[in-house]
């Protein structure tokens, strides 16, 4: 009975037969992963993050952060219009734990690293966190221009507080 199972599975008729199932999944397979890049690429976080890894890489010269973060803090407020405000908003959330892990600040996620900091009181900043996490889940968050240029204040502020913009 077992020699007839191991037969069957080693059989050239399964192998024949089970081929185009096989052509089907690596297919699909491939489709998939070219739509995961496809949206990266579209979003801008894979060519702008893999950008900027790579120039910290090859440049040997010690970066100045707070010029970086700068730089991206207003890259950011280009974002803030009806179109990309998603994509504003996970920036600040990226900009937020960058300036927070290069205080030192220590935490799994923003959220923690909020408490953790000297920026917990500001009103507002929280919400940065709770709205990326919304936004990541897929949840089909809508924010008017109002809370988003509240947003973006609340992240200056913060910025402002750990000495990142002046």
């Amino acid at each position: 009975m077992v020699d007839d199972i191991l037969q069957f599975l080693e059989s050239s008729e399964l192998s024949d037969f089970l081929f185009p199932f096989k052509v089907l999944f690596i297919i699909i397979s491939i489709a998939f992963i070219f739509a995961i890049f496809y949206y990266y690429i579209k979003a801008g976080f894979l060519i702008a993050t893999t950008k900027r890894r790579i120039n910290d890489f090859l440049s040997f010269q010690k970066f100045d952060s707070k010029k970086i973060l700068t730089q991206r803090a207003k890259k950011i407020s280009t974002f803030l219009n009806k179109r990309d405000y998603k994509r504003a908003i996970l920036m600040m959330e990226e900009l937020l734990i960058d300036a927070l892990k290069d205080k030192g600040v220590r935490g799994d996620n923003l959220y923690k690293m909020i408490e953790n900091s000297s920026i917990a009181d500001i009103s507002g900043i929280k919400d940065v966190y709770t709205i990326a996490e919304e936004i990541k889940e897929g949840q089909g968050y809508i924010l008017n221009m109002e809370e988003l240029q509240k947003l973006f204040d609340a992240c200056e502020e913060a910025l402002r507080r750990l000495e990142i913009i002046t």
